[in-house]
């Protein structure tokens, strides 16, 4: 697909944020950052991004995609804050990507508000990781108009090889949360295999090839097996984002009377973790947790 160049607003400079601008960079776009770390944005502007306030992104960037932790920040950073994108005088930005992971009521509000000013919301989570952020390679979920999708594949090319449209706005998140489940249900049954092989001296490196081939080989193994190997819990996505996605799996589920027992056993093994002082380990390092109760 032709990409089309354009000014692009990027605020949050994370593990995802960094690499997805550096992607839009090499499309010849420009690019806004705006970030509460500034070394970060510094270190954005060696690579060629202008690090701007949030009133400039607003007065002057086409589409604005959002990289934040929670809806809350989300929120403060588009309406609710003193110095939010709503409350410039001149907002020339015409639509919001968000690939931040929020519920879908999140979605939603956040949806209403913005329309009342004639902004378009697209719920755009992503999957994939560090790794396929890097390589502009990464999976977007993306709920919006169905006439919308067009214009959204072409900001959003650089950074992504696969666009799916799952529905309207607050779609996305819903799928983002089932993507959730599987990837971290699969990371906690990953864990207690490899502790069960350890425990019998298998050698880690021979099962890895022994089994990808199989059903049980995913991309979560491919991901995630060789940092367990290699006990490198440098994150690529930490626990706490993962708990928190993993709590907002079980708070949609109660707004609609589901019951989701794996999704919530795995959460509660993500909170140990994370109460052990683990949070900023990758999520391959929920391993730690089943090791510890077989004192290994």
């Amino acid at each position: 697909m032709e990409v089309r160049i354009m000014k692009i607003g990027v605020i949050g400079l994370g593990i995802m944020g960094k690499p997805m601008v550096k992607n839009l960079l090499k499309a010849k776009n420009t690019v806004l950052v705006n970030d509460v770390n500034k070394d970060t944005e510094r270190e954005m502007e060696k690579e060629g991004a202008q690090a701007v306030s949030i009133n400039i992104i607003a007065q002057e960037a086409d589409y604005l995609i959002l990289s934040l932790p929670n809806g809350a920040i989300v929120k403060s950073v588009l309406y609710s804050g003193e110095d939010s994108v709503m409350n410039q005088k001149e907002v020339k930005v015409k639509g919001v990507i968000d690939t931040s992971s929020l519920t879908p009521n999140e979605s939603l509000e956040i949806s209403k508000v913005l329309e009342k000013q004639k902004i378009k919301y697209i719920d755009a989570p992503v999957s994939g990781g560090e790794p396929l952020a890097i390589t502009g390679e990464l999976s977007i979920m993306v709920g919006c108009n169905e006439y919308d999708l067009e214009e959204i594949k072409k900001v959003c090319e650089p950074i992504a090889k696969s666009i799916i449209r799952v529905g309207d706005v607050g779609a996305g998140s819903v799928v983002k949360l089932a993507n959730q489940i599987i990837v971290n249900t699969n990371i906690a049954a990953l864990s207690e295999a490899v502790v069960l092989s350890k425990k019998f001296d298998i050698d880690l490196e021979s099962m890895h090839q022994a089994i990808k081939g199989g059903l049980a080989g995913s991309s979560v193994m491919e991901a995630k097996f060789p940092k367990m190997i290699a006990e490198d819990y440098q994150p690529g996505g930490t626990l706490n984002i993962n708990l928190k996605d993993l709590k907002n799996v079980s708070s949609t589920a109660d707004t609609v009377g589901l019951t989701l027992p794996l999704s919530n056993q795995v959460k509660e093994i993500y909170k140990s973790e994370v109460a052990q002082g683990n949070g900023l380990n990758d999520h391959s390092g929920v391993i730690k947790f089943f090791e510890k109760i077989n004192n290994m």
